[in-house]
């Protein structure tokens, strides 16, 4: 094995990847982390369709490792179901 990967001292000359992990969940609402409005993301909420999360299967964690919570919905579990009018749908 080379000295630089076992060495921290000796430089490489290429920095390691920055690696970022959420360290709380998303608001399912605002995406954020602590809401700007925590009564209107509540109220919000209440009134929206919402969907299991595909990519985690609605247990709000990462399942390739690479990050806490997952990417597509931040932890919040859920993610909002877009309403599609049958009407406007060409085939």
């Amino acid at each position: 094995m080379p000295v630089s990967l076992i060495h921290a001292s000796r430089p490489t000359g290429i920095s390691a990847p920055r690696i970022i992990r959420r360290t709380a969940r998303s608001c399912a609402v605002c995406g954020k982390t602590r809401c700007q409005d925590e009564k209107a993301c509540r109220r919000a909420f209440g009134t929206t369709e919402w969907l299991e999360c595909p990519a985690c299967a609605g247990s709000g964690y990462d399942s390739t490792g690479f990050q806490l919570y997952c990417p597509d919905c931040g932890g919040a579990k859920v993610l909002e179901v877009e309403i599609v009018d049958a009407s406007a749908v060409v085939e």
